[in-house]
């Protein structure tokens, strides 16, 4: 991880919520996160960075990030999970991981093993801390990521889409 100033996590009040710490750009986050990623996409990954926190989150989408994987590189906080309940799987979320996904596909962050989301423990638990980034859906991430057209009959997932923040299961 570069050497940056980071965000208060302290100020992180509500259990569950993920909550914006600010936008910014920075060299050094952009050739790391470029350094990991195959060499064909690197032009495919944005500027602009944005730090998250929260005290685990409930089951959510990210529809307002269209035509792009958003990534998330937790950089400080305890050792959780990034759970996508729909699809049955889970990644690491802890200092140093980094998860590329699709942000219309419901995805909590909770301890690791747990299978939903519960706010009661995470009442006074210590923050995670995420550095976003976003890798632009060209034809490149598309076949990269095993991306194809949508298939017929299968769910739009939008904003308005309601989400079971417990379980993760559309409504």
């Amino acid at each position: 991880m570069p050497a940056l100033p980071l965000p208060d996590t302290t100020l992180v009040a509500s259990p569950g919520r993920v909550q914006g710490l600010g936008r910014f750009r920075n060299d050094e986050v952009r050739a790391a996160l470029g350094g990991a990623l195959p060499a064909a996409l690197r032009d495919s990954l944005r500027d602009e960075f944005e730090w998250y926190a929260c005290r685990g989150a409930f089951f959510h989408n990210d529809a307002h990030y269209g035509g792009v994987l958003f990534g998330a590189w937790c950089v400080a906080g305890p050792r959780r999970e990034i759970v996508f309940a729909r699809a049955g799987a889970r990644t690491a979320a802890g200092s140093g991981d980094w998860a590329v996904f699709d942000p219309f596909e419901p995805h909590a962050v909770l301890d690791r093993g747990a299978d939903g989301y519960q706010r009661e423990q995470f009442e006074g638990a210590l923050a995670s801390l995420f550095i976003s980034f976003e890798l632009r859906l060209d034809d490149r991430v598309r076949r990269a990521f095993g991306i194809g057209p949508a298939r017929q009959g299968a769910a739009v997932l939008s904003s308005s889409v309601a989400i079971n923040a417990e379980t993760g299961a559309l409504a």
